[in-house]
């Protein structure tokens, strides 16, 4: 058998790299892998020394490491200082390293069942009783399988790489934010960005905005992440008609009234063309849209574009069942708020439902909305990581001093700050802005 079917070289050379470059990671790796995982000899050797090194609290870097294995006479056995100093070298991202843990694990799997396999056929033509075989192979396989990536456990040591890694990457970040940012700098601040396996909740009545500030923050992270945005109220051609007419300042008004040259206005869409066909936003507005056709597009994106980073609701209460003979409003939207959470924890990325609020606040004198305000299921705001509630003041006062101004209140926010952002609403273009303090 070919050796390239037995190992990838690439991999464990990169994750002993990764390891020496990177000492907090070492420690991770060493909750994911076994010295047996590896399969030369030399390798072997050279994850024993790094790992006994981090456990010391020592450095295991390409000198320490070196030193070790001089001082036991094991340097040239891993092959020499070269090539030590090759593997840190070559090491351009640590990002990648459960990914490459995955891959070690995988060849590391074949060699042991391969070996099991012939010592078994060895054992039966020694006479062994074939009960007693079948026993140990499903014993081994077992055990095999029960590998340490496969079990729910994780130790705290992993956390706080992990956590480390969030904070150099905000650190080094423009944004300054730990997940994606969603364009506008007050809400990035209050929410530090729309995180990873975070299900996020953005809530209005009627006519408020809320699917235009969703369709704004979508087409503002799309321009270098992929997006999938399910449209339940709005067809796809009404869709980008409305951020065609944003990007040009055009509306059926001035269109209409004659308020600009059909060359004039050509020229705007065109430009607004080109802009909007840069976005990696992909919209599904089919009218059958539950968790089982939301996930499958998520798996579609995953391989056609290589990953899906937000998921966009428009909106949560629309959503069917994915049990037909479920006909209660309050447990679908129950099932689909849990099952949207799901999603998020499943695929490690950020999803925003809308929601549609009670009509029961326009009763009240202050029509400001409160949490006891969502719809339909009060399993929403404990599903939620976070929820948003979109405000104009304008759709019930007077006040010319409130005209044009919005309010997107955070009302629960699990791992920050509950506060106001001010925002401004450009109505003629249904557009957010940024609002001042």
């Amino acid at each position: 058998m070919d050796l390239t079917e037995l190992y990838n070289e690439d991999a464990e050379q990169s994750i002993l790299g990764i390891m020496m470059v990177d000492n907090h990671k070492a420690s991770s790796i060493s909750y994911l892998l076994d010295v047996s995982d590896f399969f030369t000899e030399g390798n072997r050797l050279l994850f024993s020394s790094i790992i006994e090194l981090v456990s010391k609290d020592k450095p295991a870097d390409i000198v320490s490491v070196s030193e070790k294995l001089k001082f036991e006479n094991h340097l040239e056995e891993v092959g020499g200082g070269d090539y030590i100093n090759l593997l840190a070298s070559n090491v351009t991202t640590t990002a990648n390293y459960k990914q490459l843990c995955k891959i070690i694990i995988k060849y590391s799997k074949k060699r042991k069942l391969i070996y099991l396999i012939d010592k078994t056929k060895e054992q039966l033509e020694k006479g062994e009783d074939v009960d007693n075989a079948i026993e140990h192979i499903k014993t081994q396989s077992e055990l095999l399988m029960l590998n340490k990536t496969d079990n729910n456990l994780t130790s705290i040591l992993t956390g706080v790489t992990e956590v480390m890694d969030e904070i150099d990457t905000v650190l080094s970040s423009e944004t300054k934010t730990f997940g994606l940012s969603t364009g506008f700098k007050k809400i990035d601040n209050v929410l530090s960005g729309l995180c990873k396996s975070k299900l996020y909740i953005l809530g209005a009545r009627c006519r408020v905005g809320k699917s235009a500030l969703a369709q704004q923050i979508a087409e503002n992270i799309s321009a270098n992440h992929n997006v999938l945005f399910h449209s339940l109220e709005m067809k796809s051609a009404q869709y980008t008609k409305r951020s065609v007419f944003r990007l040009t300042g055009l509306n059926n008004d001035i269109l209409t009234n004659g308020g600009v040259t059909a060359e004039d206005a050509m020229t705007r869409v065109a430009e607004a063309s080109e802009q909007l066909s840069k976005l990696n936003l992909f919209i599904d507005d089919s009218s059958e849209c539950n968790l089982t056709s939301i996930e499958k597009n998520i798996n579609n994106m995953i391989d056609k574009k290589g990953s899906c980073d937000l998921v966009v609701i428009d909106y949560l209460q629309l959503m069917g069942s994915n049990n037909k003979k479920v006909y209660d409003r309050f447990e679908i939207v129950s099932n689909n708020s849990r099952g949207m959470k799901r999603l998020a924890n499943k695929y490690n990325i950020p999803i925003l439902c809308l929601c549609q609020l009670s009509r029961q606040l326009e009763q009240r004198q202050d029509k400001r909305p409160i949490l006891s305000d969502l719809r339909d299921s009060g399993d929403i705001e404990q599903d939620a990581d976070v929820v948003m509630f979109l405000y104009r003041d304008e759709l019930y006062s007077n006040n010319p001093m409130n005209r044009g101004t919005a309010e997107l209140i955070v009302a629960k926010n699990r791992e920050g700050t509950c506060r106001m952002i001010p925002m401004l609403f450009n109505g003629s273009k249904t557009q957010f802005l940024e609002g001042s303090n």
